[in-house]
């Protein structure tokens, strides 16, 4: 299990959002990366990010399997980033979580047959959430968050108004996970997959200061329950502008030989001091080395 080539081409999913216009700004200034494959639902109107002679922007459902246009663009793509979601929060009901798994699906399905022989899934924090409150977060140390503890999909938070859980959105991440796992060992390794359990990195500045206990970015300051132990355990998911495309580029670039499975699931979170999230495992499986910590920021 390894990268049989070096990548130069990266097929991005999602590209016009919050995570896929920051990639792409990282992957235009580093040299390896030649070309880029940049899809989404519609072409967004202001970036700085659009109008670059080697990012080709493609328009799709990726719900509607009948869309063959992408599946050409992917043609001779080295590697998938895969963003794309009907609806990326949280709270996202059953309905927005089961098309945002298809998505996943097809993605997987057009790789495969593409010959692509990378996949990096944004899965995420969520997928562990119910471990921020009892009786899974009883006894848990620093970095004992690692990804080999059974999943705990949903985190539970207050919204202002009422407590909701995001079962669906989470459910549909750990899936995600799994359907990587499974296309991987069916391509012989042919393709292998990084899924980065990505943390809280919120649009533009991404400052901690910003961050509050509604585990929405944007979103009002709201005090509900568990108010402390929910703002540290969202301090603690902090993951710097920085750390995002560092975490995501050693993800399409890092060897597999010495990976467990052909599809490995990994942390991305920032340095945190003293946050339960392991990211030992990801130095170790992917060699990142997150530089940036919540802490410094926030007394």
């Amino acid at each position: 299990m390894s990268q049989s080539k070096p990548v130069s081409s990266v097929f991005i999913t999602g590209a016009g959002g919050n995570l896929g216009q920051k990639l792409i700004s990282h992957l235009l200034a580093r040299d390896w990366c030649e070309r880029i494959v940049a899809l989404d639902h519609m072409m967004p109107r202001r970036s700085a990010v659009a109008h670059s002679d080697r990012v080709e922007w493609v328009t799709a459902d990726l719900t509607d399997p009948s869309e063959t246009g992408w599946r050409e663009a992917l043609a001779g793509v080295d590697a998938v980033v895969h963003f794309a979601a009907q609806n990326p929060y949280p709270d996202a009901p059953w309905s927005d979580a089961c098309a945002s798994f298809d998505m996943t699906l097809n993605v997987l399905a057009a790789a495969a047959q593409a010959g692509t022989h990378r996949v990096v899934l944004a899965s995420s924090n969520h997928v562990m959430g119910q471990y921020k409150d009892p009786p899974l977060a009883d006894g848990l140390t620093a970095g004992a968050l690692t990804t080999a503890l059974p999943p705990g999909p949903g985190t539970r938070w207050f919204n202002g108004r009422e407590m909701v859980q995001g079962v669906a959105y989470a459910a549909s991440k750990l899936m995600g996970e799994r359907a990587c796992l499974a296309e991987a060992h069916r391509s012989g390794g042919a393709l292998t997959s990084v899924c980065v359990r990505i943390g809280w990195c919120q649009p533009g500045e991404n400052r901690p200061e910003t961050i509050n206990t509604s585990g929405l970015p944007g979103a009002e300051e709201s005090t509900g329950p568990d108010t402390e132990r929910d703002l540290r355990w969202f301090r603690n998911m902090w993951l710097s502008n920085p750390d995002f495309v560092a975490v995501i580029e050693r993800a399409l670039l890092a060897e597999g030989k010495t990976w467990p499975q052909p599809s490995i699931v990994v942390n991305g979170m920032s340095a945190n001091r003293n946050m339960p999230w392991d990211i030992e495992t990801s130095r170790q499986l992917i060699g990142y080395e997150p530089q940036d910590d919540v802490w410094e920021h926030i007394a």
